[in-house]
């Protein structure tokens, strides 16, 4: 116990890291005890008697204000006080609430704020109570409240570390809508790479936009336009690629395929770069200014077992760099090996999205 004259110890109470409101409470309250007995450091509140008096009313204000100043210069942001008028007739006064949010790590600060007020004034007097999650600090001086101090601690929330991604193209399709219908039936966002201009494209188009199924428009790498082209001049034109297969939101085409500055595609790449179309493909010979995604990984035609190991590599590719896109030919093994897989993606925190959740546009100030 402290001599009289000697100011007591905080005590290591202080330094107690407080995850929750209600510790900071106590730790407040230690504070907010040492202040309500100001008899061990400075002379006692004044008597009841002398309370209200002529000289008494007339100096409040400034002892008011001493007090609103001690909090000012803790290490503590005040944010703008709610203001609150107090009394009547001669006596009147105004009461301070101040709403204080606590990021991580200001609890320094704020115990630093309650203990500013010792010294403040004789008569003032700071008691602590849990309130609303958080605490409150009352303020008054010779039992009158002026001001009060809400604390309210900010909770850190700390997003769950995020899942590696999937983006899984079937194509081509367009030519059998029964293959399609296979497709569309797989418990996953599933993306259908229709091949324009076939006996079933818009169909199939169709098919996946009523199973909110992404479809993208599957384009071959000719070396030169086709002898018969739908009507003259259709390889500069996209709109006739859309036409033909409808809700497409972006274009596929084999890896190793030009789009630069020559060859018969060119055109349809401005165009896609103009319109912000997902790109799928290995653009060579010429900038990705569309919509890009990665280089797709192309999981080849082979027996079951060997298509299911090609599937776990694409996880392990997604899990090392967050997403990954590939294309799959419609057979049987690939159908059915993706019907496995898909399951025990979820079940193993691998999510299988549609194309166009994977995209990153590029900024226009960088086209």
């Amino acid at each position: 116990m402290a001599r009289r004259g000697e100011r007591p110890p905080i005590g290591l109470a202080w330094l107690i890291t407080w995850p929750l409101s209600a510790a900071f409470a106590a730790l407040v309250f230690l504070a907010a005890e040492e202040i309500r007995h100001p008899g061990r450091q400075a002379a006692a509140p004044a008597p009841a008697a002398a309370v209200g008096g002529s000289e008494w009313i007339a100096n409040f204000p400034e002892r008011i204000a001493a007090v609103d100043a001690a909090l000012h210069r803790a290490p503590l942001r005040l944010p703008s006080p709610v203001m609150e008028d107090r009394g009547s007739g001669p006596l009147r006064w105004t009461h301070r609430l101040y709403e204080i949010q606590l990021q991580p790590g200001e609890q320094p600060q704020a115990e630093a704020a309650v203990e500013a007020l010792r010294g403040a004034d004789p008569g003032v007097t700071a008691t602590a109570e849990t309130a609303g999650g958080g605490t409150d600090v009352r303020v008054g001086i010779d039992g009158l409240l002026v001001s009060t101090l809400r604390f309210r601690v900010v909770e850190v929330v700390t997003p769950p570390p995020l899942k590696p991604r999937l983006a899984v193209v079937i194509a081509p399709l367009g030519d059998d809508l029964r293959v399609a219908r296979q497709v569309v039936a797989m418990e996953g966002p599933v993306v259908l790479g229709v091949r324009p201009f076939r006996p079933f494209s818009r169909e199939v188009a169709e098919l996946g936009h009523m199973f909110d199924r992404e479809v993208v428009v599957q384009l071959d790498c000719p070396k030169a336009p086709p002898p018969d082209p739908p009507c003259e001049g259709f390889w500069p034109h996209l709109d006739l690629l859309l036409q033909s297969v409808p809700h497409a939101v972006g274009i596929s085409w084999e890896s190793g395929c030009v789009c630069g500055k020559t060859g018969p595609y060119r055109d349809v790449v401005a165009e896609v770069d103009q319109r912000q179309l997902v790109f799928i493909g290995d653009c060579k010979g010429g900038p990705k200014r569309a919509a890009a995604l990665t280089k797709p990984a192309v999981i080849a035609d082979a027996p079951p077992d060997a298509v299911a190991a090609q599937l776990g590599a694409l996880v392990e590719q997604a899990r090392s760099d967050g997403s990954a896109v590939a294309i799959g030919a419609p057979t049987d093994a690939t159908l059915e090996s993706l019907n496995q897989a898909l399951p025990e993606w979820r079940a193993a925190e691998v999510d299988v999205v549609p194309v166009s959740a994977l995209v990153q546009p590029i900024a226009l100030s960088a086209r």
